[in-house]
């Protein structure tokens, strides 16, 4: 299946004017992709630094949960897809969120490489104690939230400034995606 730069409009507009209506086997697809995708951020979520809520994530941890989703989606969820619903739009909105993500990969290789060699400070306890007082949450809180903040430092610093801003496209090419997979999986399309 060739994807075009323009076929996501496409579909979604199909979508949107009730022209395609995904089928059950269409959705029992998407719905795979979005349970794969979902295991395996849950997956990586423990292995980084948390910051301060639940939606303060590290670059790296966003990068390591992209490469592993990518390989999921193309490599185990997609060839049964092709297989099954040879030329549906939610075979194809599967294949462009992939396809929008290679370019990230090569960025994600050579950030996670950088990660597994770095060698970030831990805080002594006598830092989480004052940093737990100063912040008024618990020792653990507060090394948590000392951890974080080293790792950010350390993202700072080991990228070259602007690296995030020049990816951000990007991402919101990838997040138009998935919007649109779960837009179809619902049924919502006042999105």
């Amino acid at each position: 299946m060739t994807v075009t730069p323009d076929r996501l409009s496409e579909i979604a507009r199909s979508l949107n004017r009730w022209q395609w209506q995904p089928t059950a086997d269409e959705v029992a697809f998407g719905s795979t992709v979005f349970q794969r995708m979902k295991a395996v951020e849950e997956e990586t979520r423990s292995t980084f630094p948390r910051g301060t809520d639940q939606w303060h994530r590290l670059h790296t941890e966003n990068f390591d949960t992209l490469a592993r989703v990518v390989a999921v989606v193309r490599d185990e969820v997609l060839p049964a897809g092709r297989e099954q619903l040879a030329d549906s739009p939610m075979v194809e909105l599967a294949e462009l969120y992939v396809s929008a993500a290679e370019p990230l990969l090569p960025h994600a290789q050579r950030l996670l490489a950088a990660w597994r060699d770095a060698s970030l400070p831990a805080p002594t306890s006598e830092e989480v104690a004052r940093e737990a007082q100063r912040w008024n949450v618990s020792a653990e809180q507060a090394e948590s939230r000392m951890r974080f903040e080293y790792a950010a430092q350390w993202e700072e610093d080991a990228n070259p400034r602007g690296l995030w801003d020049d990816l951000r496209p990007t991402w919101a090419h990838m997040g138009a995606v998935r919007s649109t997979m779960m837009a179809a999986l619902t049924g919502d399309t006042d999105y």
